[in-house]
């Protein structure tokens, strides 16, 4: 079954040309192949040349017709309808290259998201697991840190009681104070910062686990579903405390919703 081309299509050596519109056009992305009376050039262009506009094939149009038909639709005016013109083989495989070229384009683009989308799981689960591990320790120094900054502390208030009972002259108090006034304060600013960055490390990693779970079946988000279940059963029978159950069930649904 033959296809209509618009009759204002025209190709050079240098492409196909709008001869209503006068400039290059590509006819692929347009109405020019099939329904384009339904084009608003060619639409435009009808109305211009009155009701009884007539279209017609330029002699210089390389896409010449194979077969043609005339067809009069009677209505209050008689119009005769534009040429219908059979799209040529060449019209056809420009079509299918043009088309097997985006979709070349795109699969290898596919492909390499399906890789990356990889890799990024990876990253995820083993840049959790070993956070999980690590902050074990660092959570374990920063408690021994802590314990220092209030021994700092309590070396201040000892060594303002000795200057006050009499033990200590001036020199030696300023001296002594002095001192551990910026171990305590060189302590408690680590102390800050280590916390600080340890929050945004966290919050950081917690999300991109909760974006992974949301979008790939895993096994882990299967287990987390089921000790949630496990966790409502041990409730109802009265084996944790409310306390225990709201605080875990907040820690589990935070990481699966």
């Amino acid at each position: 079954m033959s296809r209509a081309v618009c009759p204002g299509l025209e190709r050079t050596a240098n492409g196909y040309v709008c001869t209503y519109a006068q400039r290059p056009i590509n006819p692929f992305q347009w109405y020019c192949f099939g329904d384009y009376f339904e084009c608003p050039i060619y639409v435009q262009y009808m109305k211009s040349k009155g009701p009884q506009a007539k279209a017609e094939v330029k002699p210089s149009q390389t896409i010449q017709p194979l077969q043609q038909q005339a067809q009069q639709v009677t209505t209050a005016s008689t119009v005769v309808a534009p040429t219908r013109v059979e799209v040529t083989g060449e019209a056809e495989d420009e079509l299918i290259r043009n088309g097997e070229t985006i979709i070349s384009k795109f699969e290898g683009s596919a492909k390499a998201l399906n890789e990356k989308w990889k890799d990024y799981e990876n990253s995820v689960q083993t840049t959790r697991q070993s956070w999980e591990t690590e902050k074990t320790r660092l959570r374990r120094y920063m408690v021994i840190l802590e314990r220092i900054r209030n021994k700092y502390s309590e070396d201040l208030k000892e060594v303002e009681l000795r200057r006050s009972m009499g033990l200590i002259g001036d020199d030696t108090y300023n001296r002594l104070k002095d001192d551990i006034q910026k171990k305590l304060d060189k302590v408690d600013e680590k102390l800050k910062e280590l916390n600080t960055r340890y929050q945004e490390v966290e919050s950081t990693i917690t999300q991109h686990y909760r974006r992974l779970l949301l979008t790939t079946v895993t096994p882990e988000i299967s287990k987390l579903k089921l000790s949630l279940a496990k966790l409502e059963e041990m409730y109802r029978d009265g084996k944790i405390s409310k306390d225990v159950y709201e605080k875990l069930k907040a820690e589990i649904e935070g990481v699966i919703s």
